[in-house]
């Protein structure tokens, strides 16, 4: 007989550990939410421009071939008169008039341009368009972490209707339980008729709550499904966030928060951009060749098509602007001070807001460590006022109303864990760390 028990309930286990690992886990219902979210796949398109971006400012260094043709036409050539002479022994030679070029002239060329020195422009742009790549990568994770943000919360909001449906549901059969009593004694003439119609009328308006509390799952049902593509009923209810203490949620924000991580990026491209400008105030440096196949060609006498090639260096420097670099310079400094300003104000109010949450959740805790008590004198102050009820030493309406306490503070306590679990959330949220990392 006892092994058969043994059995039976290795049986149980088994069937309620497949039951539960039917269940998906919070976690998969983010990264599914974050895969399907348009948001996201926009941020990663971004991420994707700042990648060809960053390539095609690496081929800046590289030579560029150009084709170029044109067609010129004059309506005057440029004719050479030689003068007549004598020769001795030969006689007079007569002068000559001789055209150079042509009305109409044509030329095409192929060119190709080689920077070689750019005062450290286009190495710095490089830079700047890997920054920049770096920034768009910060926001997919911000964006991340606003929707891990929303499909917790979604979640738990979710879940507190349910325990508060639940909890009316059990409060409603105590009430449907103590009508039954009240049918039984009013036929007996122990209880009067008042008793029945405040016991229905409570009855009837926890109807009309539960309504209202079907219509709210519903509608964050839908919302929950919106976000992840899944049921909130699919989910694991044994999801808990993990925070960190206060001192570390702190270190961790000023660390890793992508809000500040982009603030850093855009002043360190605030700087390369003060490089790229005095760059264009050093020399510029470029090699060409080019070869041409024109009519008429680098000879102007003989006015057919040829090829020819011609090559060199050229350079170029800014002699005078009116000291535009220097009024330039004080601008971009004056963004860096801002931005340097931004990020410590950034700083403060999440320190003010970390403090807030963490108040918070002591206080929560705290709650947490009272109501335990609270449930026990409820529920033994409803049996007490049970008994005294069918003594007829107190009314109906107070025995009502010791029932009602008796399934409050349980509801309580279920609101509490679930509030618990969303300041969690908020904390984590405002560190940017409601995307687990894996």
């Amino acid at each position: 007989m006892k092994k058969s028990w043994a059995i039976f309930l290795m049986l149980f286990s088994s069937l309620s550990y497949f039951h539960a690992s039917d269940k998906i886990p919070l976690k998969k219902a983010i990264t599914d939410g974050i895969r399907i979210s348009h948001e996201f796949k926009n941020n990663l398109l971004n991420e994707q421009t700042a990648e060809l971006q960053k390539q095609r400012s690496e081929k800046q260094k590289l030579f560029h071939l150009d084709f170029n043709a044109n067609y010129l036409f004059r309506s005057e050539t440029m004719v050479i008169d030689t003068p007549s002479f004598y020769l001795p022994g030969i006689g007079t030679l007569a002068g000559q008039q001789i055209e150079a070029g042509l009305k109409h002239n044509y030329d095409m060329k192929l060119s190709a341009v080689q920077p070689l020195f750019t005062g450290g422009i286009l190495s710095n742009t490089v830079k700047t368009e890997e920054i920049r790549k770096a920034v768009e990568a910060n926001r997919s994770k911000l964006k991340q972490n606003e929707i891990a943000a929303r499909i917790k919360t979604s979640f738990f909001n979710y879940l507190y209707l349910i325990r508060k449906k639940e909890s009316l549901a059990a409060l409603q059969q105590t009430l449907n339980l103590h009508h039954r009593k009240l049918k039984n004694l009013f036929r007996e003439g122990l209880v009067k008729k008042s008793d029945i119609l405040e016991t229905i009328s409570r009855f009837e308006e926890l109807n009309l709550n539960i309504e209202d509390i079907d219509q709210a799952i519903e509608i964050e049902r839908i919302h929950f499904r919106n976000l992840c593509s899944y049921d909130p009923e699919e989910i694991d209810k044994s999801y808990t966030e993990e925070t960190g203490s206060i001192e570390e949620s702190l270190s961790y924000f000023k660390h890793n928060h992508p809000v500040l991580k982009i603030l850093q990026n855009q002043a360190e491209m605030l700087s390369l951009k003060e490089k790229i400008l005095a760059g264009k105030y050093l020399p510029q440096i470029n090699s060409f060749a080019e070869i041409h196949y024109g009519k008429p060609g680098i000879d102007f006498f003989k006015k057919e098509w040829s090829f020819y090639f011609q090559g060199g260096i050229t350079l170029n420097l800014p002699v005078f602007d009116w000291s535009r670099l220097k009024g330039d310079k004080k601008i971009l400094d004056i963004q860096i001070r801002k931005l340097d300003n931004q990020q410590k104000d950034i700083i403060n109010k999440a320190s003010k807001n970390l403090e807030q949450l963490f108040a918070i959740r002591e206080s929560i805790k705290n709650k947490l460590n009272n109501i335990e008590q609270l449930i026990d004198y409820s529920r033994e102050d409803a049996e007490l006022k049970a008994g005294l009820y069918q003594e007829k030493q107190i009314p109906n309406i107070d025995l009502l109303t010791a029932l009602s306490y008796a399934e409050k503070y349980p509801l309580m306590k279920q609101e509490l864990l679930i509030q618990l679990e969303q300041v969690k959330v908020k904390i984590n949220t405002l560190i940017g760390k409601a995307k687990e990392e894996k």
